[in-house]
């Protein structure tokens, strides 16, 4: 009698790379990078949830909803699970999920070099080791290289959302700088400046990279959260309008693209 050995097929990925296929050994060390990635950033939006929720330290509300929290918290998980959940499958994460992940990674290396207060160096050292574990452990990395194409809209919303957030990065980083007390123990102005370097990244990156385009609804939604916020808050107005400004243009930009198929 005569066995035939039937060859499953490799089934495409989203990103056009056949899936790999994934052991024990590396399913294991991808849920313990997983869960070390994810591990702080989860107690982050923990325990700014419970201080928005109880009204502690109210005077910084705006900060716990933004940089110190909720946006944060967003910025750094969301890449994490999405190359997660594509790794565990045994797919290629997205090109925009890796420029993301290593955004957040970068724009806080530097800021922290810039600005050493609050303990941001220590911090980058949480961020950016378990990350790199996660990368190491991935059966596919992220395609980073990839074609370049102006987007006709993005692109200026980019530019004009990179001069509003990019100086007032600044700002918050020599107001860490200069910080006593307890400013200087927390890392308040540092999460604000490193949200605004990320969110200026993520408007020029989805404006030149097709790839990436997705990460302009991540910079919509973060930029009017961030703007409603301040203008609800007694932040600057002008500032705080032209952020909600920016991120408005941008989701319409989006769905725009998504209504013609793009």
């Amino acid at each position: 009698m005569t066995t035939h050995h039937v060859t499953q097929p490799h089934v495409p990925s989203t990103t056009g790379d056949p899936t790999r296929a994934i052991g024990r050994g590396r399913r294991s060390l991808l849920a313990a990078s997983g869960l070390l990635a994810c591990a702080v950033p989860a107690m982050f939006a923990v325990n700014i949830t419970r201080m928005l929720l109880t009204g502690a330290d109210a005077d910084h509300r705006f900060h716990q909803l933004t940089g110190q929290g909720e946006i944060l918290c967003a910025l750094w998980l969301v890449p994490i699970l999405a190359m997660l959940r594509a790794g565990w499958h045994g797919r290629r994460p997205s090109a925009a999920a890796g420029w993301a992940h290593l955004v957040l990674v970068l724009a806080g290396a530097v800021s922290a070099a810039v600005s050493q207060g609050g303990g941001a160096p220590v911090l980058m050292l949480v961020v950016g080791v378990p990350g790199a574990f996660l990368w190491a452990c991935l059966p596919l990395r992220p395609r980073l290289r990839v074609p370049v194409q102006v987007h006709p809209v993005l692109m200026p919303v980019a530019l004009v959302a990179s001069a509003v957030l990019l100086p007032y990065a600044i700002d918050q980083l020599a107001l860490q700088d200069a910080a006593t007390g307890y400013h200087a123990e927390n890392p308040h102005y540092f999460d604000m400046a490193w949200i605004s370097i990320v969110l200026a990244s993520y408007s020029l990156l989805a404006a030149l990279l097709p790839a990436a385009r997705v990460l302009a609804l991540g910079f919509a939604a973060a930029m009017v959260w961030t703007g409603s916020a301040g203008l609800a808050l007694g932040e600057g107005v002008a500032w705080s309008a032209s952020v909600l400004a920016c991120g408005v243009l941008a989701g319409t930009a989006w769905a725009a693209d998504r209504r013609r198929g793009r």
